[in-house]
């Protein structure tokens, strides 16, 4: 499984927007069927798109080539400056309990 995480710098005052869009978008799309989780964050100057999956690199490497012909098109008048890939450096996830 891959999980991948993209970053991006919001204009100023354009939080309340980025909310808008994580209401319209979110719940009747999904950002690509190649990821089985994804999640957006937003924080008061960021937003964050969380992505996992089988293909997630490959997918991932589409968006940022052209980030305008794919769902995250909708978000890009919100970015200052441009969508990037964060690296992760450390996960930890517990293993879960066996059931007998």
């Amino acid at each position: 499984m891959e999980r991948l995480v993209l970053v991006a710098q919001l204009n100023p005052n354009s939080r309340e927007r980025a909310r808008e869009l994580i209401a319209e978008y979110s719940a009747s799309e999904d950002l690509s069927g190649a990821f089985d989780r994804q999640g957006i964050f937003l924080s008061e100057t960021e937003v964050v798109f969380f992505l996992e999956g089988p293909e997630a690199k490959e997918t991932v490497k589409e968006i940022l080539n052209d980030p305008s012909a794919t769902e995250i098109g909708h978000w890009i008048p919100l970015f200052d400056g441009p969508l990037h890939r964060a690296r992760e450096e450390y996960f930890r996830e517990r293993p879960t309990a066996e059931k007998s």
